[in-house]
């Protein structure tokens, strides 16, 4: 009992830490968030049609009525999530590594750097890592057993991973091909056959209807709204794309149409992403934790591994990091990772731990394993408590002095900006793209960042906008307010 007073308090007290350091909400919250309010007025085709899964949008709508704030909707799913992973992520690892394993694998948890700062985000990482060892942990307890519902339970709930984040297939396709890998090992593939077949059954209940509205609505066979737009930014980023540019037009990019039409630079990009996609999954665990990772590594392979209950985290591990390299890298996509490695890392730490023992002795052994947790958390914590969205707070400031603005319209490219302007005023989100032609609307101020300063800076010179008010961050970043000239 006391241990887990010890873990709830620890994990509890990170993130009520970064509650009071949290400054400003993420662009991707935005969108979430104007899904959420679709929901939440009734608009349901209007809240599907977003660019994201509906889970976590609704989610936050449901969390809206008893928050009354829509940016506290959104990050108490994460906070609460967050927490409740704790749960079956202890009885994941336990039922693999046991007790000892389990409570140093949960330490690591509490003071994991991005999964504590994404616990108070407005974003689905938080709650899909919660779906994710959720859904494997029913998975684990079905093996144990060879029970059928817990499998069809664990395709439920990736299921539901996959309407919160499309990565949330690959969940119920790695989990059905190790069973049938298991069967194949045990030999019995038919009894092991069924089993995945339960699993497949409980995720397509519910993903089947999410794919065929999308069907329904783009008019083709897709999991995810957004896997094109994600593959034209790492064709910008290799400086590749449809028009060899690619990032003009990034919507539009097919994936097929592109790898058929350019075999070699889309080599390129997989053979430079994979690299990308295992640092990023380094830098997603923290280099603090890496020392733990690699013995944890050595351990696991030592021995005929494929036969070692944590081969299904490898397989999960190696099939998102190449599904990655495949489309689109990036480190918090490596996050919902963390949880699967942390047996690994766990492993590692009681490695050091009983070689400092052995190395000290009995009686010294606590000074020298209290000397490594000091150094791991020296190296970890300063990176686990940085404020969030510090750097953006200006936006927020910003969004806050229009909304005083009752009864005006409002002009803005900046989607934060136009976030926390809203209350009795007209807020219009413009393109910085469009921003030229916008200028000349019935509009009362203009809020402007960088882009869209550069976007409007001749049309600004001559039409009548006064500047009003700025807002920056160290002089790097800005955003003016302007106001319509009498008469302009």
């Amino acid at each position: 009992m006391s241990y887990w007073v010890g873990i709830l308090s620890l994990t509890l007290a990170v993130r009520l830490y970064l509650f009071a350091n949290y400054y400003t909400i993420n662009n991707d919250g935005v969108v979430y968030l104007q899904a959420a309010r679709r929901f939440w007025e009734g608009a349901w085709l209007q809240g599907l049609a977003s660019f994201y899964p509906p889970v976590y949008p609704v989610m936050a709508a449901l969390a809206y009525p008893i928050t009354g704030d829509w940016e506290l909707a959104g990050q108490l799913w994460s906070l609460v999530l967050g927490i409740l992973a704790l749960f079956p992520l202890f009885g994941l690892l336990c039922g693999i590594y046991g007790v000892r394993v389990a409570r140093a694998g949960l330490f690591f948890y509490a003071l994991s750097p991005y999964i504590a700062r994404l616990s108070l985000e407005v974003r689905t990482e938080v709650p899909y890592l919660f779906f994710s060892v959720l859904a494997l942990y029913f998975l684990q307890r079905g093996l144990d057993g060879r029970n059928a519902p817990r499998f069809f339970l664990a395709g439920i709930i990736a299921g539901i991973a996959y309407l919160t984040r499309p990565e949330g297939i690959g969940l119920a396709a790695v989990g059905c091909l190790f069973l049938l890998y298991r069967g194949w090992r045990s030999g019995r593939l038919a009894a092991y056959a069924r089993s995945a077949a339960v699993l497949a059954l409980g995720f397509a209940l519910l993903a089947a209807p999410y794919v065929a509205y999308l069907r329904w609505d783009t008019g083709g066979w897709a999991i995810s709204r957004k896997a094109g737009l994600v593959f034209s930014m790492a064709l910008a980023r290799q400086g590749v794309g449809p028009d060899e540019g690619g990032a003009n037009h990034s919507s539009r990019v097919g994936i097929i149409d592109f790898i058929a039409s350019h075999p070699l630079a889309y080599l390129e990009k997989v053979f430079t992403d994979g690299f990308r996609s295992l640092g990023f999954y380094f830098e997603a665990l923290h280099y603090s934790y890496l020392p733990f990772l690699l013995a944890g590594w050595l351990l696991f392979f030592r021995g005929r591994f494929w036969e070692k209950g944590d081969f299904l985290f490898l397989l999960l591990v190696v099939f998102y990091l190449a599904t990655f390299a495949l489309i689109y890298v990036t480190r918090r996509y490596g996050v919902p990772l963390v949880p699967f490695s942390l047996g690994w890392v766990a492993c590692g730490y009681i490695f050091f731990a009983d070689r400092l023992g052995d190395f000290a002795g009995a009686r010294q052994r606590r000074y020298w394993v209290g000397a490594l947790l000091a150094l791991f958390v020296a190296g970890t914590l300063p990176k686990t408590l940085q404020a969030i969205g510090r750097d953006k707070y200006y936006l927020r400031e910003a969004g806050a002095y229009l909304k005083t603005k009752t009864g005006a319209t409002i002009g803005t490219n900046n989607g934060r900006v136009a976030f926390y302007a809203e209350g009795e005023n007209r807020v219009r989100l413009v393109d910085a793209g469009e921003l030229a032609a916008q200028l000349g609307k019935d509009a009362d101020y203009l809020a402007l960042d960088d882009a869209g300063l550069r976007a409007g800076a001749r049309s600004l010179e001559r039409r009548a906008w006064l500047m009003e008010k700025e807002f920056s961050y160290e002089r790097k970043e800005r955003l003016v307010i302007f106001r319509r000239a009498e008469g302009g």
